[in-house]
């Protein structure tokens, strides 16, 4: 097929990039406004369709996955299909999946296939602003305009916490599904703002993402069932994974990435951290409702500080890394980790003391991503560094997913405080491989 020619933005008369800008961030906050009412309200849905915890983090976990491989899909079709259309294809994606959820809210199967119909739309929005924005965009306002995303990132934590909390309190569990209908209302101004340009030809790995895609529901899938067929079938994903890309030259990312070893230590360890993560945010609603026989909306509540810390250390990183380099800053914030996972056991599970370990948790994450990803791509070429944090936010994704569902598992096996043990000695674990693997190689700033 013939490559097609590109249209500029100048080509439409009526396009100006500056005035699309408010209505994809708004539509990116929305998303994860959505996707993270989801997350909170699990606790809701386990009680209301009688399954256990480990079932239904599926619904959390199956949508960080599509999340993360979305991704990746729409970077790669952005250069053969127009933002406007893709953005348009993924509000009609939320709407098909809310609409199928509401109605069929009863089946817990059918609720996770609309989450994950959903999902696939929710992922345009992230993705689709970043290109836009730096497609669009005068480079000397690109990084003022990236910034907001950030800020838009955190916010959305707050608002989705506290829209999950109180609708699942007050309605339904079941009433989310109707609320991303509301993006039909941001249809006509993509339509209207972003430009009908035409792109060059472009190519999307789906082998590549389907091996991925099996080998992380291969991993979920056992550690919900710890059935030895799902080792097989991971093993048998991750060989072929391993040898399509050491033959292909057309997958997302090369056999040379994993070669170079600071790289593919740096993903393992952002890989065991980053599980660990949405592990705890995703057994707090979950504790503090059987301990302390709280309600959601209250829930909610308590873990806005959390969020709020995570923004303002996200504001100040920058200042951060003048001071320290990326071995102090990443072992500061995963000891950090280890005491806010600890603080419950230690001195005593009151309702504050959970405020404050998700405090410390939360801000130390936030305090430690600039210098992991730094110490990830400072080995890549710069020429190669789009795909290196491409592929290591894909991980990301799929560490949470797996985070999710052994948390899940371990609620239903130990007590509460046992599995913040675990969690904290998780972390420990990933300290000592970032010590020995990568932190005495990054002394520099």
């Amino acid at each position: 097929m013939a490559a097609i020619t590109e249209q500029t933005p100048q080509t439409t008369p009526s396009f100006h990039a500056k005035r699309a800008v408010p209505v994809i961030l708004l539509f990116f906050v929305f998303a994860l406004i959505v996707d993270n009412s989801f997350k909170l309200v699990s606790v809701a849905i386990a009680e209301d369709l009688g399954i256990s915890a480990a079932a239904v983090s599926w619904q959390a976990s199956l949508a960080g996955l599509v999340i993360g491989i979305g991704a990746v899909i729409y970077a790669s079709l952005a250069d053969t299909i127009s933002i406007r259309k893709l953005l348009s294809a993924g509000i009609i994606l939320i709407c098909i999946g809310s609409v199928i959820g509401f109605i069929f809210q009863h089946s817990y199967l059918l609720v996770i296939i609309a989450r994950l119909i959903q999902t696939a739309g929710l992922a345009a929005a992230e993705t689709l602003y970043v290109i836009y924005v730096t497609k669009h965009l005068p480079k000397e306002e690109q990084k003022k305009f990236l910034g907001l995303s950030t800020s838009s990132y955190s916010l959305s934590l707050v608002i989705g916490s506290i829209t999950g909390g109180y609708v699942s309190t007050y309605l339904n569990w079941s009433t989310l599904f109707l609320i991303p209908l509301l993006s039909l209302i941001l249809l006509p101004f993509i339509l209207k703002y972003l430009p009908k340009e035409q792109s060059r030809k472009s190519h999307v790995d789906f082998i590549g993402l389907l091996l991925i895609s099996a080998i992380t529901t291969s991993v979920m899938m056992y550690l919900t069932d710890f059935n030895w067929i799902f080792i097989v079938i991971f093993i048998a994903a991750a060989a072929l994974f391993l040898g399509y890309i050491s033959k292909s030259k057309k997958s997302f990312i090369g056999i040379s990435f994993f070669q170079n070893k600071r790289f593919a230590a740096v993903l393992a360890i952002a890989f065991v951290i980053y599980s660990v993560q949405l592990g705890y945010i995703f057994i707090f609603p979950f504790l503090l409702q059987k301990m302390y026989n709280l309600q959601l909306d209250t829930i909610s509540l308590l873990l806005i500080p959390g969020y709020v810390t995570a923004i303002l250390v996200g504001s100040l990183s920058g200042k951060i890394a003048k001071v320290l380099t990326n071995k102090q800053a990443v072992s500061i914030a995963m000891i950090i980790i280890v005491c806010s996972l600890a603080l419950p056991g230690l001195i005593g599970g009151s309702v504050l003391v959970y405020v404050l370990s998700m405090l410390l948790f939360s801000g130390s994450f936030a305090f430690m991503y600039a210098p992991m990803l730094d110490s990830c791509i400072r080995s890549i070429p710069v020429e190669r560094s789009g795909t290196a944090i491409g592929f290591y936010n894909l991980v990301l994704n799929v560490a949470v997913s797996i985070g999710i569902t052994y948390t899940a598992s371990l609620m239903d096996a130990v007590s509460f405080g046992t599995v913040l043990w675990i969690l904290a000695a998780i972390t420990l674990f990933a300290l000592l491989m970032y010590g020995l693997l990568v932190g005495r190689l990054t002394e520099s700033k």
